[in-house]
């Protein structure tokens, strides 16, 4: 499915991409942690913690594909296809769990309200160089079309809209704006933000995608469901973010 690099079939296009995200990632977390003065311990602490929680991510993205598939009865075996917001489900729900009943317990001094401030920038940031990596496998792209914008990708004979790009361009510019945000006005509500922002955009690129994405209900993709829940999500994080303490690393 991903084309090789080198010769090497460990080493492919979309790899290299995801990897880069991480990487981007962890450097803008690590930099926000320096501003705000957060320790060298707690800080490589929290980005071993997103280290597994983005193997989590990997993994539940598979299998919530795998169960989509499942679901509209898919038998075709395409191992390795992943969904991003179930990715994005496990991986902040196994972050949350293990801070919870372990980081808190052993940082006490740590404000969860800190990582809400910088998480989402890192989230898109990431997201932005994967849905490149899309690009370069040949995934996730659009429906047909004569337009300027269409690209042909290898096996096609038409050209269709190159959405992992439009996607990628907006997750860049969104983690732009989030992270102007935090360092900024150490902005509290970036996650209302990023659902907002990220719903919107995900549910309305849906109706121009043109790859298999799992069982429709409703004429609404999975995606688009998981987005409806996100837009749910950034009315209610406000009320959870404003009951916590200011941060005790400012």
């Amino acid at each position: 499915m991903y084309p090789e690099l080198f010769g090497c079939k460990y080493l492919d296009s979309y790899s290299i991409m995801l990897f880069l995200g991480v990487v981007a990632c962890l450097l803008l977390f690590d930099f926000y942690g320096k501003k705000i003065n957060m320790g060298k311990d707690l800080r490589l602490s929290f980005e071993i913690l997103a280290i597994l929680a983005i193997i989590v991510g990997l993994g539940s993205a598979v299998l919530f594909q795998a169960l989509f598939d499942a679901i509209k009865g898919d038998s075709e075996n395409r191992f390795g296809a992943m969904t991003f917001y179930g990715g994005l489900a496990g991986g902040a729900l196994f972050f949350l769990l293990l801070y919870l009943f372990y980081y808190r317990k052993k940082y006490p001094d740590s404000n969860f309200t800190d990582i809400l401030v910088i998480a989402p920038a890192c989230i898109t940031l990431a997201h932005g160089f994967g849905r490149i990596g899309c690009f370069l496998a040949g995934c996730c792209y659009g429906i047909e079309t004569e337009s300027a914008l269409g690209v042909t990708f290898p096996g096609m004979t038409h050209k269709v809209y190159p959405t992992q790009l439009f996607e990628s361009g907006f997750l860049f510019i969104l983690s732009g704006c989030l992270t102007f945000l935090a360092f900024k006005f150490n902005f509290k509500y970036n996650f209302t933000v990023y659902l907002a922002g990220y719903g919107t955009f995900r549910f309305l690129i849906e109706f121009i995608r043109g790859d298999e994405r799992g069982a429709y209900f409703l004429s609404l993709s999975p995606a688009q469901w998981f987005s409806i829940v996100a837009l749910l999500l950034a009315i209610a994080v406000p009320f959870i973010v404003k009951n916590k303490q200011p941060s005790k690393t400012q």
